[in-house]
């Protein structure tokens, strides 16, 4: 359905600065990454996922002011052949090698709609929540424009380079009001690069508008390929338990969604 001109032209060639804050904050940011072009046919595609709802991959939904709104797609990998030339492209793997140092391999794929109301989540480092793998990076594609109205990422300015104690994921208050936290604030055709221990965190969106995000995850190839082992462990899990200690909903192992779960007694179908 869709021609494929996303990838051909290799990785985006880091500056000494954006090094410099790989090694300082454990994130780094690329901007004007994709042309026109290429984001439109991302974007197209990422709509056509939304739209399936839960018929295909994996689909998690929560309640917002505004009625029942999916909160995320997974695992489409293996059902859009668009997305899966896109998730191996040059363009985005050959940069998280450099990153690595080695080549990577394809851990997990989700995009977070974060529709007006959707919820945010609660600081938190990614690796925490994949038991599989002892590192990772994920690449942040924002499908919207991203900033402190409608819920954009916070990272802390320095990565404390390893796990930090946190409650079922979460990172305690009492570890967050030491840092020193800033707003990255991106648009269609960034790139955000993080890696799993780098701390973040997002609001809930107050805004009207939604701020779609794909975020795409990579270990090092010579530490495995673990990526089907994850949706099996991860589908198992949520069967067990659908709402977190929290009260919250959970779309992850680790319980740091601020969403809320669908109220099955109100009326009206789920905004897909």
């Amino acid at each position: 359905m869709h021609s494929d001109p996303v990838g051909q032209n290799g990785g985006v060639e880091l500056t000494a600065k954006q090094r410099a804050d790989w090694d300082r904050s454990g994130w780094l940011v690329a901007r004007d990454a994709f042309t026109e072009a290429e984001f439109t046919a991302i974007d197209v595609a990422s709509r056509e996922v939304e739209s399936w709802g839960d018929e295909r991959g994996l689909a998690h939904f929560e309640q917002t002011r505004l009625g029942a709104v999916i909160a995320r797609s997974e695992d489409f990998e293996p059902h859009h052949g668009f997305l899966r030339s896109l998730l191996r492209s040059s363009i985005i793997t050959d940069t998280v090698d450099a990153l690595f140092g080695e080549p990577c391999v394809l851990f997990k794929e989700k995009i977070n709609y974060k529709h007006a109301g959707g919820g945010g989540f609660a600081p938190h480092q990614d690796v925490t929540a994949y038991p599989q793998i002892s590192t990772c990076i994920s690449v942040m594609i924002p499908l919207d424009p991203a900033d402190t109205t409608n819920g954009c990422l916070w990272f802390t300015t320095r990565t404390p380079g390893t796990t930090v104690e946190n409650v079922r994921g979460a990172i305690p208050e009492s570890w967050c009001s030491e840092q020193e936290w800033v707003p990255v604030e991106v648009g269609p055709g960034d790139i955000v690069y993080f890696d799993g221990l780098a701390p973040h965190r997002s609001d809930t969106n107050r805004s009207q508008r939604s701020r779609r995000a794909m975020y795409v995850t990579y270990n090092p190839r010579s530490g495995g390929d673990f990526r089907n082992a994850y949706y099996e462990d991860k589908r198992r899990r949520l069967a067990e338990a659908s709402v977190g200690e929290s009260g919250n909903v959970l779309i992850s192992v680790n319980d740091d969604f601020l969403g809320q779960p669908v109220d099955a007694s109100a009326s009206g179908d789920i905004t897909a």
